[in-house]
């Protein structure tokens, strides 16, 4: 199941990923300016909410817009993140980041990507009526929607665990 699963949601995970890469550098490459950083202390339950928002927003605005949402979503948010990393190392090295940001945020970049990868499945639901009507076969298997869909919210869980008691700046 695991490896049908990444096997069936690679090209869209790798569309995804490809999106954040390129919008976080576009971010970072844009801007030049100095951020002055406010510290603040990121209780677990909000940062999980939050996180968890915005997953939600990748996956249904992917599945309502046939996965133009999902994509144009986190290439923002991807080029807002790229923008604070270059502000921030401008203005105070990359301590800050090292220890505020770093610690948190693969869990949370990963868990991001997958829930715009599976914003996509409207679109992968089409094309599996498309193989079918040529002939071909296809199947749409729940269990590895679900089974990414609980390992991306694991990884929010594990990102906002660390951001409420790891990460400081």
């Amino acid at each position: 199941m695991i490896k049908r699963a990444i096997h069936t949601h690679l090209p869209y995970f790798l569309l995804s990923l490809g999106v954040y890469v390129v919008c976080f550098a576009l971010g970072a490459g844009i801007f030049s300016q100095r951020l002055v950083i406010h510290p603040t202390s990121m209780a677990f339950w909000t940062t999980l909410g939050h996180n968890l928002m915005v997953g939600a927003i990748l996956m249904v605005g992917g599945w309502l817009t046939l996965g133009m949402a999902n994509t144009l979503y986190l290439g923002y948010n991807a080029a807002m993140l790229g923008v604070i990393v270059k502000g921030v190392a401008k203005g105070y090295g990359m301590q800050p980041l090292m220890t505020g940001v770093f610690p948190h945020a693969i869990p949370e970049i990963i868990g991001h990507i997958l829930f715009c990868t599976l914003g996509y499945e409207t679109w992968r639901f089409l094309q599996i009526v498309k193989k079918r009507a040529r002939g071909e076969k296809e199947t749409l298997y729940i269990r590895d929607i679900l089974f990414l869909l609980v390992l991306a919210v694991a990884l929010l869980i594990i990102s906002a665990w660390l951001e409420s008691t790891v990460s400081h700046v």
